[in-house]
């Protein structure tokens, strides 16, 4: 219907070809967590890759025949959507994935507005690891954690098992990572700086000597 709300994108592609496309996207979603993609392909995939992890929470047999229809390699995913995904999102009551901006990806091309999506509370949670790395910076500082970085720990770790543990766990690994960086840091201008000091007193010396 003309002036009619957009029900879905197309993506200039006809029905066969757009349900392929997004199979082979969620296909791949939920073999590595999080994929890189054009913003409309995340946004639509998305949609579908929330459907899917809806069917893993009923775990019925007909939600599983319905999902192997989806995946391209069914026998390698079922197992992982009925188990251990729809273990991880037992309590949580939907916003499974997550779509974020990124830098185009093909910059030298048609400059298209591309996006990650990645499933929340897994291995590749970007969010989960910006806050942890925020917080090593704010505690290192005076005026501590500001409360714009705490309400953002509460959304990471609200629905997240051991939430709180596994946010602890990354800020010491990121603390550990920032003192070691520091330290080779140090070692490399002592380094640099000792043929420069032998150098100024064998000058000095030898302006001496002249003298």
């Amino acid at each position: 219907m003309a002036g009619g709300a957009l029900k879905y994108r197309h993506l200039s592609r006809s029905s066969s070809h757009r349900q392929a496309l997004l199979r082979n996207l969620v296909t791949s979603l939920f073999t590595h967590e999080s994929i890189k993609t054009t913003w409309p392909k995340a946004k639509e995939a998305q949609r579908l890759a929330e459907k899917l992890i809806t069917l893993g929470k009923k775990n019925t047999s007909a939600t599983r025949r319905r999902a192997q229809q989806i995946f391209y390699q069914p026998l390698e995913h079922i197992n992982n959507l009925f188990t251990t995904l729809r273990q991880r999102y037992l309590n949580r009551p939907g916003g499974y994935t997550r779509v974020l901006r990124i830098e185009p990806l093909n910059k030298h091309y048609d400059q298209a507005p591309s996006a990650i999506l990645e499933l929340v509370d897994g291995p590749k949670d970007m969010r989960f690891h910006m806050t942890a790395k925020t917080l090593v910076r704010e505690r290192a500082t005076e005026e501590g954690v500001r409360e714009l970085t705490a309400k953002n720990v509460g959304k990471v770790t609200r629905y997240r098992e051991g939430g709180m543990e596994e946010l602890e766990k990354e800020v010491r690994r990121m603390e550990m990572r920032v003192a070691d960086e520091g330290a080779r840091e140090r070692a490399r201008w002592n380094v640099d700086e000792r043929p420069r000091e032998g150098w100024k007193k064998e000058r000095l010396g030898r302006l001496r000597q002249k003298t």
